[in-house]
Order: C-alpha cells, then structure tokens, then sequence
C-alpha cells in the first residue's frame, strides 16, 4: 500500500491526531493482573507498554510519509517479497556480503518463504530502491530472531530488482535492504542497520524532525493522561495518606503559593 493513503503524519494535525488515538488506543486495551502489583498498577503498565509498541509503528508510518512528502520517492508498506531457494543456496555457501549484494536473481523461481517488508522506498528517476525493516530499537532483538532477519533482508536484496519490475519499475538498477533502527540498541550487526541519526543523510531528505515531532507529541498525549493513570497504583500503596492531587488542583497548588517566612521566633527543638 502506498503510504500516500495513510493520513499524513507530517502536517501538525495529523501528527495530534495520531498521538492522541495512540494513547486512547493504549487507555482502552486489556490487561492482566499481575499477583505482585495488584490490578492498578497492572494497567499502568500495560498501558506504557503498548504505547510503546504503538510508537514503533508511527515511527514507521512517519518515515514513510516524510519519504512520499519529499516528492522524491513512492513508498510501500508491508510488502512480501519471496526468498527463492536459490537466494537462500546461495546465504548458506558464505559467500562474501559484497559479493552478494552484486549478485541479481529471478523472483519468480521456487521460493523458500515469503518476506515482508516494513518499508520498500522507490526512487524511478534514478533507478534506486531500498527494502527495510524498521525497529523502534531502544532495547536489543533476541539472537533468534535477530539472525533469520539479517539473513531474509540479504537474500531479498537479490531478488528485489526483479520483483519491482513486477510492480511496473523497470529500470531499477540499483538495490539494497537493510534495517532501521531508530533509537540503534537492536544489537543488529553495524553492516545492515542504519541508525535513527543517520537517516536524513541516508535517504538525502529530512525524515528525523517529522519523527521527533510525532514523539514529542506522544509524550504530551501520554503526561496529559498520567495523573488519571497513576492515581489508583499511588493511593493504594501502603503507607499513602494524603489523597493524589487532580491536576487542576496540582496546577492551582503552584500558582497560589505564597512565600512563607519562618515567623516567630520559636524556641530550639530539645536536644540542640
């Protein structure tokens, strides 16, 4: 599907919009209680959690509609593409990564099992196209699962010039597939990853700042719901008297408080 259908996560509006159904979409999930925390705090973490998630996935909507954005490029989400036996023959006999990435095969020979593409960003005017995986990346991928990506993502690149003839892009004469991996703590090998940082420089238009907007405006979603969210965890810990503030009554707290001076002179406390 060509990100263009996809509201657009880089005007001010759709990026607010986005954000909020985010966190709603967090607030109305369901959980389960964890017998250590309790129900309350069991849904404070869920709720983190999942909003988490769904920030991956606006990472990856962001970036492609600030690649359709630019003008420069058509951008696909979720494609499959097929791993042929002779792409995976030719993974397992070890041959040197340059040389793979040299080597163009037929997309329509036997297959070993379908790869889906987070993103496939095509640019037709210089015969260019990339295939990527994109990870939120601010924790490590499991060596299991690390490695089979790493490998698909190779063999997909030998393939991927000719699949995109299928697509009507016939003069693609350049290729390659790799992984984004924004906040780069995925523990992917350095030779495959391209790093959050280094995406504007990669793609030659600026994506970072519409990714930075979008999350700021998560985590303002996100605080504003904070209050409602932690107050039933708070109050039910051992030892919380004082009730938990609404924030209109936090707010009002800081604006009306006055200076207070030591007033009277007070006899020392006994024992001083």
């Amino acid at each position: 599907m060509n990100s263009s259908s996809i509201e657009q996560l880089v005007t001010e509006k759709g990026v607010a919009r986005a954000a909020r159904q985010a966190v709603l979409g967090a607030l109305g999930g369901d959980f389960s209680v964890d017998p250590i925390v309790g129900a309350a705090m069991s849904r404070c973490f869920s709720v983190i959690g999942s909003l988490i998630q769904r920030h991956g996935l606006l990472i990856q909507r962001t970036l492609a509609d600030a690649l359709v954005a630019s003008g420069r490029f058509d951008v696909f989400s979720n494609v499959q593409i097929p791993l042929t036996e002779a792409a995976n023959d030719l993974l397992a006999s070890r041959n040197a990564p340059g040389n793979l990435a040299k080597i163009r095969l037929q997309s329509d020979s036997r297959a070993v099992r379908m790869v889906t593409l987070d993103l496939l960003v095509v640019e037709p005017e210089v015969g260019w196209a990339g295939g990527y995986d994109v990870k939120r990346g601010n924790g490590a991928t499991d060596s299991r699962k690390r490695r089979p990506q790493e490998h698909d993502l190779k063999g997909v690149g030998m393939v991927l010039a000719d699949h995109l003839v299928k697509l009507g892009y016939e003069r693609i004469t350049e290729v390659t597939t790799g992984i984004i991996d924004y906040y780069g703590l995925s523990n992917f090998s350095r030779e495959i990853k391209i790093l959050g940082s280094e995406l504007d420089e990669h793609f030659g238009v600026p994506v970072v700042a519409h990714v930075e907007a979008l999350t700021e405006a998560v985590r303002t979603a996100l605080h504003a719901e904070l209050p409602d969210l932690l107050r039933p965890a708070i109050q039910g810990l051992p030892g919380i008297a004082a009730p938990f503030p609404s924030p209109a009554e936090a707010v009002s707290g800081r604006v009306n408080a006055r200076p207070v001076g030591p007033g009277p002179r007070r006899a020392a406390p006994s024992g001083h």
